[in-house]
């Protein structure tokens, strides 16, 4: 401890914890609080600053691990009684407190937010948690060693840009958006990365205490590759995995049912919400049995799906899932046949259809404008999403009457 505690004295690096801290919080506050008592979101909102701090920290440790000793300097200490692992141990130390204690203090206000409603899926915010901690191991790790084969100026510019790169234009999980309910961190296989790059950093306790990576021992130098070599395969190996469905699913019931993950109590209220909106819509509309949060049902094609999803906590999502749901139900005899009613409805350019779609959407969101921007339409699609979105706002009896004759002229035209 006293060896540690004279490090970080004598490091700059002390004088970031602070702007650190204020980064990783400021990251976390900025965004929408849709991840307020939902434990996924919660830890993935805390783990996002780890793609930054990782940055830092990469470059951080490659600034540590090349600082030039004088030749002096280099004789007393390998004349000292402790080996060099103890030396180094200190210095590697202070890089990891750098940056985790930033990271942690993030997470426990995460933490705190949705700890008061406590809600179910405890076990997605560990997983987010610790794979925070394995990317901000790793990511020291490889500043550690680029540190040791780089020279003081071009090693920490790579070791940054390495961990960026790797971070965002490869597939793994280093680091993450958000935690939907449907997804569920594999709390054995991070900790198996974690593993690994506690691995890597206890690997770089044996490097030379001085500069140059040439005066490596044989031995040394394998089990620094070996070590990378593992962490390269674990950090490569997916550990946010797709559920498949839930049998604690809950269902919210009206003139429909809208199920959600168990994770996603929070939204009943909403669910309840949108099915209060379904009993006065034209009886011409025909209700599904059930609308899914995606991930709950398994497909005709063999997968895990469903109708809407709730990834930002929108209403509009919601909405929408049960409107194409309700749609599907409603214009059935438009698909048989081949989807014969749908091809000659495109032949004939008549966008009715999607303009009930966004009356409904619009009528079932509770107003206002869409939380969303649609792009690639043409012009008479374009003129159907306004048509539906201004008769949202009309009277009741002129919305039910619109509503009732567009699906009549639909079903009688084209799916006879």
């Amino acid at each position: 401890m006293t060896s540690f505690l004279l490090a970080l004295r004598s490091s700059p690096l002390r004088w970031l914890l602070v702007p650190l801290v204020a980064l990783d919080l400021t990251l976390i506050l900025a965004r929408d609080g849709y991840w307020h008592g939902l434990w996924g979101d919660t830890g993935a909102a805390g783990q996002v600053p780890t793609l930054f701090l990782g940055v830092f920290a990469a470059a951080a440790a490659a600034w540590t691990s090349s600082l030039r000793r004088p030749p002096e300097v280099a004789e007393t200490l390998s004349a000292m009684p402790r080996p060099g692992p103890q030396a180094e141990l200190p210095r590697i130390a202070v890089v990891l407190c750098a940056f985790l204690v930033p990271y942690l203090v993030g997470q426990a206000v995460c933490f705190a937010v949705t700890a008061s409603s406590w809600p179910p899926g405890f076990t997605q915010y560990l997983g987010y948690l610790l794979l925070g901690v394995s990317s901000l191991m790793t990511a020291t790790g490889l500043g550690w060693v680029l540190g040791r084969l780089l020279s003081r100026r071009w090693g920490p510019a790579a070791s940054a840009l390495g961990w960026l790169l790797i971070a965002m234009a490869f597939d793994t999980d280093l680091s993450v958006v958000n935690g939907p309910a449907r997804m569920q961190p594999d709390l054995l296989e991070i900790s198996l990365r974690a593993a690994a790059a506690l691995l890597l950093l206890v690997a770089c306790l044996w490097l030379p205490y001085g500069p140059r990576i040439t005066r490596v021992s044989p031995l040394p130098g394998l089990a620094v590759v070996l070590a990378l070599a593992a962490t390269a395969a674990a950090a490569s190996n997916p550990v946010v995995d797709e559920r498949h469905g839930s049998r604690s699913k809950t269902c919210v019931k009206g003139r429909t049912e809208i199920c959600l993950w168990p994770e996603e109590e929070k939204y009943k209220t909403m669910a309840q919400d949108v099915l209060t909106r379904t009993e006065h819509l034209p009886r011409e509309l025909a209700m599904p049995k059930a609308v899914y949060s995606l991930g709950l049902v398994y497909t005709m094609d063999r997968r895990w799906g469903g109708d809407f999803d709730l990834d930002s906590g929108s209403t509009w999502a919601m909405a929408d899932g049960v409107t194409m749901a309700i749609s599907a139900q409603t214009f059935a005899a438009c698909r048989e046949k081949d989807f014969k009613g749908f091809e000659a409805q495109l032949k004939a350019d008549d966008q009715s259809v999607l303009a009930l779609e966004r009356w409904l959407e619009k009528r079932l969101a509770g107003g206002g404008e869409p939380e969303y921007r649609e792009e690639g339409m043409t012009a008479s699609m374009e003129k159907a999403v306004e048509t539906g979105k201004e008769m949202a706002d009309r009277p009741e009896t002129e919305q039910r009457a619109w509503a009732t004759a567009t699906v009549r002229h639909v079903l009688e035209k084209y799916c006879d």
